[in-house]
């Protein structure tokens, strides 16, 4: 996006000063938009006009309370980089589980879109540890939203007390799909008041700080890189794989995590890591976390079941200890550094795209996008989620009419897998780059529907102008 400019920028100290600067700016229907780390994909952070408001200095992380052997919880500002707090929850004993591959996201801006990354499929996305969040409204109001405290009603409306009185909202009417989400307002049965403003991409509020859950970490791990020679073995691997993973036997298969790459992705590398092989049609990244005492039980439980699918043991890439560990993540990284490289020589942008799919219909979804890229002849590739049936196809373009095309494409693919029961953006969010594709997904009723929401907190709609939908 071209074109971002601001009269100022306000750098906030304390929950006061936003509190302040929101009071002023909904005086004077000043526009602010509020960038902590700068991270994401989808412009959210990017300000035409008004005030930037900069979390970066709301950093404070808290002192760890035990809730039990197996939880705790931390207060944290929504400056405080993720990094940090998982670094800082370790050295203490303790881990916060959503781990994003943005390693200089703010805490703020993760609950902000939901973030996720690689481990989800195991423990969830950044609204799973969300215990608590304090948040000053648009017009100055300040309002502590504890989970389990306030929901909505039967008719969908929440009324909840602040600083200055007791708001109402009502939550769309739209059908959210029952799979990972980053789309549109939290409105499933009985909302929690704290889950509409997780994931609302800096709209109906500013979080300053939040309460997280931390729990007791995993004792070691282990993880490999299986290559296929047909990518449908790979799918039915995962599918076994899943299944496996939910039992709760602590001895049983329970992966971490599940990552795909087809075959272009991994050209795309081959050059850097020859252990790809040549004959590759899919590849599978997975992590196990265990203890020391089953660690070689599970180990061999994981290996039975790869030779069972026709692999070759020996030409698995297995990570053992954490130097190999960080090889994985090198790996992972790879690829979308590749694909950057390619999208600077051409000065064109990519177009990638960021949906899910219930797990028996992904098979259809990503049959769908290769017909489709093929018969267009364009430059692709497809990397993810694969155990929570969340990938990214990424189109690359070298020129505006490529692109163009590309764009296009992105329309088809969003419609079908909504078609499937899916969501158009899993984890990325709308921002103000992916209009139309929330509007697929939720028609122009579910989009003045967020209107009408926003506008019932923010009459002047000042904050987060023009994140997730346009204001008329």
């Amino acid at each position: 996006m071209l074109g971002a400019h601001a009269d100022k920028v306000v750098i906030a100290e304390s929950k006061e000063d936003v509190m302040a600067i929101m009071q002023k700016s909904s005086e004077t229907a000043t526009p602010v938009t509020v960038v902590g780390g700068a991270t994401g994909v989808t412009g959210g952070c990017l300000a035409f006009g008004g005030i930037i408001l900069s979390t970066e200095r709301l950093n404070d992380i808290g002192i760890i309370k035990t809730v039990s052997d197996r939880k705790a919880s931390i207060k944290v500002g929504a400056g405080s980089l993720v990094s940090d707090i998982k670094n800082y929850a370790l050295k203490n004993g303790w881990m916060y589980p959503p781990d994003p591959t943005e390693k200089n996201a703010t805490i703020g801006g993760n609950i902000s879109t939901n973030a996720s990354g690689g481990r989800g499929f195991k423990y969830g996305t950044t609204r799973d540890y969300i215990n608590c969040v304090d948040v000053v409204l648009p017009d100055g109001a300040f309002m502590s939203v504890k989970r389990g405290t306030v929901f909505a009603d039967s008719k969908n409306e929440i009324s909840f007390n602040t600083s200055n009185g007791t708001k109402k909202i009502k939550l769309p009417d739209y059908k959210l799909p029952k799979i990972k989400n980053a789309t549109g307002y939290f409105n499933y049965e009985n909302s929690d008041l704290i889950d509409v403003f997780i994931g609302s991409e800096g709209t109906l509020g500013v979080i300053v700080s939040a309460e997280l859950v931390l729990i007791k970490p995993f004792e070691t791990l282990f993880g490999g890189i299986i290559f296929f020679d047909e990518r449908k073995k790979s799918w039915n691997f995962v599918n076994e794989i899943r299944n496996l993973s939910k039992q709760k036997n602590s001895d049983a298969i329970n992966a971490l995590s599940l990552e795909y790459f087809d075959k272009n992705a991994l050209e795309l590398i081959k050059k850097d890591y020859p252990v790809i092989p040549s004959d590759v049609d899919a590849g599978i990244l997975f992590e196990q976390d265990c203890t020391k005492k089953n660690y070689d039980a599970l180990l061999d439980k994981w290996i039975k079941i790869i030779e069972k699918y026709g692999i070759d043991i020996n030409n698995v890439w297995f990570a053992t200890n954490e130097k190999e560990q960080e090889e994985f993540r090198k790996f992972r990284h790879k690829i979308p550094e590749r694909v950057n490289e390619i999208v600077k020589k051409y000065k064109i942008p990519k177009v990638g795209t960021d949906i899910a799919v219930p797990h028996d219909k992904l098979e259809k979804m990503i049959n769908f996008c290769e017909t489709t890229f093929n018969k267009e002849k364009l430059m692709h590739l497809t990397f993810g989620h694969i155990g929570e049936s969340h990938l990214h196809a990424n189109l690359i373009a070298s020129t505006k009419e490529e692109y163009e095309k590309c764009r296009s494409i992105y329309i088809q693919i969003a419609k079908k897998a909504v078609s499937l029961g899916g969501t158009v953006s899993a984890e990325h969010g709308i921002g103000k780059t992916k209009h139309p594709f929330a509007e697929i997904m939720l028609g122009k009723n579910g989009i003045e529907e967020m209107r009408k929401l926003k506008l019932s907190l923010d009459p002047s709609n000042i904050l987060g102008q023009n994140n997730i939908f346009k204001m008329k």
